[in-house]
């Protein structure tokens, strides 16, 4: 399977050309990776996610040697992450999924970077995925070794963290993210050395080889907005 994968979810703006083997494909003695990425594009900035997202799924398709009929499916990151980023991830999404009568996945953001950490090799018990919330908070994910999700997405004060994660019962021995400089009491920070559009197509491996049919694509945003619908108005006479 073909597949183009691409988050927006954070201030890097992530589009990849990404293969996934289908189970039949991994039978025999030395089995191959089940994902291979053909190409990924990448840039960061806090703004303009519009205008740069669509160039990086051109170029990383160019790079592949492919063209967007050859795509099998899209994958999108669902967030945690800012309201306007996200939308853009997702709309482009459906656009192309449509366009291209495709089935068009979403997954956890999180999910997707504690799979792509998951592709540098064994990791020694339990770890956080941490990002950005704003407002003095972070984004707070726990994870097993084996990559189930213990904790989480959560947005959490920093310093509300430790409590937090011990009445999960989650002890992790690590952590990553764009916002472990943040947890200044969390365990020790670790690289991320693998590409995270081959994360966000594990994340949805078994729906894409089962042939599931996609559920709505629901952004979890950083927080709710600050404005609301106002309410019914009183009446200064009274009753």
């Amino acid at each position: 399977m073909l597949l183009l994968a691409i988050d927006t979810s954070t201030p890097t703006v992530i589009a990849g050309v990404v293969s996934l083997l289908r189970p039949h494909e991994l039978i025999g003695e030395q089995p191959p990776a089940p994902v291979a990425v053909a190409a990924e594009r990448t840039v960061t900035g806090g703004f303009a996610h519009a205008e740069q997202l669509m160039p990086l799924v051109a170029a990383a398709l160019a790079e592949a040697g492919h063209t967007l009929k050859d795509l099998d499916a899209v994958v999108v990151g669902l967030g945690p992450g800012p309201f306007t980023g996200l939308r853009v991830g997702i709309a482009t999404a459906q656009a192309l999924g449509d366009a291209l009568d495709i089935p068009v996945h979403g997954v956890g953001s999180h999910d997707a970077l504690a799979r792509t950490y998951l592709l540098d090799g064994p990791v020694d018990g339990d770890f956080l995925v941490v990002t950005d919330a704003r407002r003095r908070e972070v984004y707070l994910s726990a994870y097993s070794a084996q990559g189930a999700r213990r904790f989480g997405p959560a947005p959490i004060a920093p310093a509300a963290a430790p409590a937090a994660l011990k009445a999960a019962a989650v002890a992790p021995t690590a952590m990553i993210g764009a916002g472990t400089g943040l947890l200044v009491d969390g365990p020790p920070a670790a690289p991320v050395a693998g590409r995270l559009s081959a994360g966000l197509v594990l994340a949805a491996a078994v729906a894409l080889v089962t042939g599931v049919v996609p559920g709505p694509l629901t952004p979890l945003y950083l927080r709710r907005p600050d404005a609301t619908e106002p309410g019914v108005r009183k009446s200064v006479l009274g009753p």
